[in-house]
């Protein structure tokens, strides 16, 4: 038997192989992504920004201070998305790839143009996997067709490997016969707030100060993230749902969906004994309350569920997410993924290792 070659570790920059950078979206995680982008020494692979925006400004190939103030920029040329794609792809360097860390359904939008025209895209964003189910396909098939690598691991478990795992799962000719756990970890912050005796207003009031809720915390408590997540992993194993098919249990009051985000936090107050009894209640059944998903293939819920109070799910801490994937090969035993769920830091490590991998395929 005749050993291939190994391949050598280039030596130098100028041997290593490039990779363009363009980020949209320099807030929390884009921001903190500049700053792993920059730290990095990579022995493969040199990373180059060529261009990076917010929703009001774009700066095309920034220097290294500008690369450090990235969350200042407040000048320059306007963004405007359709001149951004269309330079994108008319200019487009070699190996260039799209990180979208906007949210916007806008940007969403272009993806499937970007991807046919040979434009790489990783996203933590849940926007596009969850459009209709055709906008889905077509991202897909320009990801299986070669045309360009689509990634959105980070769009499910910030920096765990759930799609991986399930793309793995399937490669090999398994099948997915259900997922469930807690995939938000702002509701197991929450629920673990009202468990340690928290009110629940006060826990919402916190998850927003110390930044694992939403701006708008009734993004996360309407259960929309959720769902979005279970959307995702639905159609990555195949089926075709669309979002109006999903059983969604709100946290949020009919007549608090329409205020102000000041008005919400003052009036939450008014639903803290609803809550106070039901942790009670829960905890009369020797039980612990849990923002809970599942999907089978014949369909998705998401919603508050009473856990048994020594299962996984109930000992979930911070802001931890656990999934468990049920298989034709695992289904007595299935497997596990858990970890932090949220935060910026294990997101924008998560959206960098998805650069290095769509680098190894290009």
């Amino acid at each position: 038997m005749t050993l291939a070659p190994k391949k050598s570790i280039p030596e130098t920059d100028s041997e290593k192989k490039k990779l363009s950078l363009f980020i949209a979206g320099v807030g929390a995680v884009g921001g903190t992504l500049l700053e792993q982008i920059t730290a990095l020494t990579h022995p493969r692979f040199e990373l180059e920004v060529i261009g990076f925006c917010n929703s009001s400004y774009i700066s095309w190939h920034p220097t290294g201070e500008q690369l450090e103030h990235a969350g200042s920029l407040k000048t320059g040329e306007e963004t405007d998305w359709t001149k951004i794609s269309q330079k994108l792809i008319k200019d487009a360097p070699e190996n260039l790839i799209f990180v979208d860390a906007t949210g916007s359904e806008t940007v969403a939008r272009i993806y499937g143009e970007l991807l046919e025209n040979g434009i790489h895209i990783t996203t933590p964003s849940k926007r596009a996997n969850t459009f209709e189910q055709e906008y889905f396909d077509r991202l897909i098939q320009a990801n299986n067709a070669y045309l360009a690598q689509y990634r959105f691991e980070t769009a499910v478990g910030a920096g765990l490997p759930v799609v991986s795992t399930i793309k793995t799962l399937l490669n090999s000719g398994d099948a997915i016969t259900k997922i469930s756990g807690v995939a938000s970890g702002t509701m197991t912050f929450l629920f673990n707030q009202l468990q340690n005796g928290a009110s629940f207003s006060a826990a919402v009031r916190k998850a927003k100060e110390d930044g694992y809720s939403e701006p708008d915390p009734r993004d996360d408590l309407s259960g929309e993230d959720v769902a979005r997540k279970f959307l995702i992993l639905a159609r990555t194993c195949g089926y075709r749902f669309e979002r109006d098919q999903i059983r969604v249990d709100t946290l949020v009051p009919k007549n608090l969906i329409s205020l102000s985000i000041e008005d919400f936090l003052q009036k939450i107050p008014e639903y803290d004994a609803h809550w106070k009894s039901r942790n009670a209640q829960a905890i009369v059944n020797n039980r612990k309350l849990r923002y809970v998903g599942e999907f089978t293939p014949e369909g998705i819920s998401v919603g508050v569920k009473e856990v048994k109070a020594d299962s996984p799910l109930a000992n979930l801490k911070g802001t931890d997410n656990l999934l468990q994937i049920y298989t034709k090969r695992y289904a007595d035993s299935p497997i596990v993924i858990q970890g932090p769920g949220a935060g910026k830091d294990v997101t924008a490590a998560g959206i960098l290792g998805d650069i290095i991998d769509i680098g190894g395929l290009v």
